[in-house]
């Protein structure tokens, strides 16, 4: 308040010095003095009032980082100055990954054991559909042959020889075997997990859980960074099983792994490749999210 009223105060002490002022006008700026005085504290106190309701937002802000990504929606259309958090986003983004990571893997847990008991009833489905079929061409032949005749033409060539349907016990085995590679990569046994979905893939090398286990193959691998066996079981999905959903999701990973091995043209051709193949999927918005923080975009 002294160095506010010091100017003014100095400019009436000189022109009263001076003898440049009467009375009157010494009163007149005495009084104007004494508002603008006034106007400054006003002015000051609106100033502090502002500052405390900055301090408040501040402090709301500290308290409530999950209205950050609600402000930064906003931010277009308020045109506001967000930069200063983007150093708090960063590092409440890892934490909200792992939540996310977290509720995926369970999801993903409860889909694939679902997913287990489906595929392997439509076996169970298919074998029974299959059998009369196989039943009744036994049965078909010419009554005028001989059962020597009969058995020989009934005999296949090992030219002609197809595969017979899995019995529902191979088809019990085949899931039993996935649930149990699987349930041991949940638990972050890796190095076991990989093991096991190689010995599943040699086992039923073209079954419908075939793509699944040599994605998990693919996975356990790369957590370990065994990334030349990793590569190879998840570009084995990309080639030998197009239609299946799990294409999108191995295109991506080898994205990541041509990433970690400084071939970053290879990794941003993949990803885009997820995005033009897969626009809806959730591996296209992360392919986005990769592409543009490794400055790809």
């Amino acid at each position: 308040m002294t160095r506010t009223l010091q100017y003014p105060f100095a400019l009436v002490v000189l022109l009263f010095l001076g003898g440049c002022a009467t009375t009157p006008d010494l009163t007149d700026l005495q009084k104007q003095v004494q508002m603008l005085a006034l106007q400054q504290e006003s002015a000051a106190q609106q100033e502090q009032q502002g500052r405390e309701r900055l301090s408040t937002i501040e402090s709301q802000l500290d308290e409530h980082d999950f209205l950050v990504g609600e402000l930064i929606k906003t931010e277009e259309e308020a045109n506001l100055d967000t930069r200063h958090l983007l150093e708090k986003l960063e590092r409440t983004s890892a934490m909200l990954r792992g939540q996310i990571e977290k509720t995926r893997t369970s999801t993903q847990r409860r889909d694939q054991d679902l997913s287990i008991r489906v595929k392997a009833i439509e076996a169970r489905i298919d074998n029974l559909i299959n059998r009369p079929r196989s039943r009744s061409t036994q049965v078909k032949s010419p009554s005028s042959q001989s059962p020597k005749a009969n058995q020989k033409e009934s005999t296949p060539t090992p030219s002609s020889k197809t595969p017979s349907p899995p019995t529902g016990s191979q088809v019990e085995n085949e899931a039993s075997a996935f649930r149990s590679a699987y349930k041991v990569y949940l638990n972050g046994n890796y190095d076991r997990a990989s093991t096991e979905f190689q010995r599943f893939v040699k086992h039923y090398p073209s079954t419908a859980l075939t793509p699944q286990a040599f994605f998990y193959l693919g996975q356990s691998l790369y957590v370990q960074q065994q990334y030349d066996p990793a590569q190879q079981a998840l570009q084995h999905i990309v080639s030998k099983f197009p239609n299946t959903k799990y294409r999108s999701q191995a295109l991506y990973r080898l994205g990541q792994i041509m990433l970690e091995t400084d071939q970053r043209s290879k990794a941003q051709s993949l990803w885009n490749q997820v995005i033009q193949d897969y626009p809806d999927s959730p591996e296209a918005n992360t392919a986005k999210e990769q592409l543009k923080k490794a400055g790809m975009s």
